[in-house]
């Protein structure tokens, strides 16, 4: 059973960025669903990797996007971007020296974070790219 799955809340009408956003939810759920079938270790480990990997990679496109647009609160999505990936970062090294065993707060955060981010930070960039191009 997936951490969270995706639903036309977390559309925010950039096709881009929704896929984007999707893969990064296919990631953060085989992570859920491996540790839940009781895998650990390495298996768990290069996962966590891939998704900070993704993640760095999502925000990097997010960032230019929000450029090309000429979106206002372009700083302070990318200093939330660099708040997200630091604590990431954070879960990640624990998660490695507990011999890649992800905890219930690393869950948490993650539904977290893509839920309220995309719901609540990812939409305002899209309203105004909506608005932008008109």
């Amino acid at each position: 059973m997936p951490i969270m799955n995706w639903d036309k809340s977390l559309d925010i009408g950039v096709k881009a960025m929704n896929d984007e956003h999707h893969g990064l939810l296919d990631i953060m759920n085989q992570i859920y669903d491996a540790q839940a079938a009781g895998k650990q270790g390495a298996v768990i480990n290069t996962l966590v990797t891939k998704l900070g990997e993704a993640c760095t990679e999502h925000f990097a496109h997010e960032e230019a996007y929000m450029q090309r647009v000429g979106y206002p609160g372009f700083s302070s999505h990318k200093a939330l971007h660099a708040s997200l990936l630091s604590r990431y970062g954070a879960f990640a090294t624990q998660i490695r020296a507990v011999g890649g065993v992800a905890s219930d707060e690393f869950f948490q955060f993650l539904k977290f974070w893509l839920s309220s981010h995309i719901k609540g930070i990812d939409t305002k960039y899209a309203a105004h790219a909506t608005g932008a191009a008109r």
